[in-house]
């Protein structure tokens, strides 16, 4: 049997998949091309099919650390970011960058977060 935690990444997988055929349909009806949208590919992609089920399972599950998650989430949405806006020009690869950029500034104040409740936990507070 799959456990939680599979079933989830699959959907998401699956929901990237049905999402992509959807686009080959409209593509044949309309003539309009994913291709043409590199902030609407991305967003599918990297959003879809790798940070949402990431970081569902880091607000729902106790069997990974989120911390773990968080990072995966965050790294893989900048790696992506710096691959899509290559292929993107002007204002769009400059979105695109900023998202991933913004990724990245998330994480770096996630990790300061923690690190801060983690030491403000140790650390007992003197109330005199």
């Amino acid at each position: 049997m799959i456990d939680r935690n599979s079933r989830i990444v699959f959907g998401s997988l699956l929901l990237f998949v049905l999402a992509l055929a959807g686009s080959i349909i409209v593509e044949l009806q309309y003539g309009i091309v994913l291709r043409e949208y590199p902030i609407l590919s991305f967003l599918l992609f990297a959003g879809v099919a790798i940070a949402a089920p990431q970081l569902y399972l880091a607000a729902t599950d106790d069997d990974v650390p989120p911390r773990t998650r968080v990072q995966f989430a965050a790294v893989a949405t900048a790696v992506l970011a710096l691959a899509f806006a290559g292929t993107a020009d002007g204002g769009r690869s400059l979105l695109i960058t900023t998202i991933g950029a913004c990724a990245v500034f998330g994480l770096v104040c996630y990790e300061l977060l923690i690190e801060y409740r983690a030491s403000s936990e140790e650390s007992p507070t003197n109330a005199s």
